[in-house]
């Protein structure tokens, strides 16, 4: 699975923004995979990124759907080392990477938004 889609929400700066997002996407059944949250943006990989669009935009939040790469790893010291390692290799440049849960035990998942998602998806497939 290491292409995704992620839901990217606009936050105002001020408190309560992410329960409410949290709670909209609770109320509407949506669980998430992994949550960043920076510059007044939150990045979700959520089970359904389409109904959490909805959910979101229904309570009056900007969300929008991106692609991105998704890679389920080992939750052991140098798992993420390894794969940032791959794509160096291949010359793909990382903006950005955030971490999150897998079902599986003993695994994590890895987000990362990349110059060349094609060619990364190949190399961590």
């Amino acid at each position: 699975m290491p292409r995704a889609k992620q839901l990217t929400v606009q936050l105002a700066n001020k408190p309560g923004t992410l329960a409410q997002v949290a709670q909209a996407l609770g109320k509407a059944k949506v669980n998430m995979r992994a949550l960043a949250v920076f510059e007044g943006r939150a990045k979700i990989i959520a089970d359904d990124p389409a109904k959490g669009r909805d959910a979101l935009q229904k309570e009056g939040l900007y969300a929008s759907i991106e692609d991105c790469l998704a890679v389920d790893m080992t939750d052991h010291p140098g798992s993420l080392g390894d794969i940032c390692a791959k794509l160096t290799g291949a010359g793909i440049n990382i903006d950005y990477a955030y971490t999150g849960i897998t079902q599986a035990a003993g695994k994590a998942v890895v987000v990362m938004v990349v110059s060349d998602l094609d060619k990364a998806a190949r190399i961590a497939g």
